[in-house]
């Protein structure tokens, strides 16, 4: 009897995320691109912070990662290329994972932060490989343009 009870719970959750899909992509695509633009609107990564993660040219490094951040919050909010977006996102935040939050390396007292970003990284990294997968859904200009929801 149990059974049946938790089978009708789940396909009842089952049910409202199929009816919400469009709207819940929209909202998912709009936070993922959020955290790019808080990141690109305050100026980060800078040239001084890549520069002591020892980044050949920092200079050029930054500026590619504000464009790159730049592509990413477009394309997402708009859906606009979703997937070339959500691919993007998913490389810049493997990058960032994997040079600048490795949290062990840092002093004690900047490892708990560390840890935060590459929690944060992990899962951004997730929700944009999902993206991918899911593409933009019918909110989006992919679906206007190229009829694919």
């Amino acid at each position: 009897m149990q059974n049946s009870g938790l089978r009708n719970m789940i396909g009842c959750c089952d049910n409202l995320a199929d009816s919400l899909r469009d709207p819940l992509l929209l909202i998912g695509r709009i936070l993922i691109a959020a955290v790019f633009l808080m990141t690109v609107w305050t100026g980060g990564p800078a040239a001084a912070y890549l520069k002591s993660l020892n980044y050949i040219l920092p200079d050029f490094m930054s500026l590619l990662a504000h464009v790159a951040e730049w592509i990413i919050v477009v394309t997402l909010i708009l859906g606009v290329a979703t997937r070339y977006g959500a691919l993007l996102a998913f490389v810049f935040v493997v990058i960032a994972l994997l040079t600048a939050h490795l949290y062990w390396q840092y002093p004690q007292a900047a490892q708990t932060l560390q840890y935060a970003f590459l929690s944060k990284d992990l899962a951004i990294a997730g929700g944009a490989l999902v993206l991918f997968v899911t593409g933009g859904g019918r909110y989006s200009v992919d679906a206007a343009w190229f009829g694919r929801a």
